[in-house]
């Protein structure tokens, strides 16, 4: 259930992605604090996703050696992401989300692998690449907790800034969104990713002081 949402924005020319922190075993205990997003500066563009790390790094790390740019990236991905799965025995499903400019243009795509992640909901096909739209957000908080906190959905033609701070109140409401065993699965800290046609900006927005590497996380926040 890791925090990952994304915005292309046509009218900004430019991408937000907004991520946490938190790796954990399946019961939720936090095995080790980490960067979600794997950066490609020199494209620019941007690799991360939900579901087992260690596929998810594996996987954004022999993509980003087989292509050289990001268009040929998106060209590539669904015949090269089952052959990467097989090589390395990457038994365990996971989802990316490739975030960069194609064509020009600012865009989100999807892929998952077999088995039971698909955030996005669409039943999609397993190695099939499919553009997003201009949103992606991941985990959803109930109706009410935004009832509740009077939250916003992010718009793309919002002004960056505005962009910006809803991804970051978003973030607050997903490490609030508790897992089936009551716990959080949000944690760690909050980072901010900016993607623009000439560069990517990180920056850590907000840590969760209380989480513990052993505990797990705790709907605070």
């Amino acid at each position: 259930m890791t925090a990952n949402n994304l915005i292309a924005s046509k009218k900004h020319n430019c991408i937000w992605i907004a991520t946490d922190a938190a790796s954990y075993l399946d019961d939720g205990t936090i095995t080790e604090f980490k960067s979600k997003i794997h950066a490609i500066p020199a494209w620019p563009a941007v690799i991360t996703g939900r579901g087992n790390s260690f596929g998810l790094d594996t996987a954004a790390r022999e993509l980003r050696k087989r292509a050289s740019s990001f268009d040929e990236l998106v060209g590539i991905a669904s015949r090269e992401l089952p052959l990467i799965v097989d090589q390395f025995k990457l038994d365990r499903p996971f989802e990316l989300h490739l975030a960069g400019f194609f064509r020009g243009r600012p865009m989100l795509f999807y892929i998952r692998t077999a088995g039971g992640h698909d955030s996005i909901g669409f039943g999609s096909t397993p190695y099939l690449i499919l553009p997003v739209g201009r949103t992606s957000f991941g985990p959803w908080p109930s109706e009410e907790l935004i009832a509740a906190t009077g939250f916003v959905e992010p718009d793309p033609d919002d002004e960056p800034g505005q962009i910006a701070n809803s991804l970051c109140k978003l973030l607050e409401l997903q490490r609030r969104t508790p897992a089936e065993d009551g716990f959080s699965r949000v944690g760690g800290f909050a980072e901010l990713t900016t993607i623009t046609p000439n560069a990517i900006d990180q920056q850590i927005v907000h840590r969760w002081a209380g989480d513990r590497i052993g505990h797990r996380m705790s709907l605070e926040h």
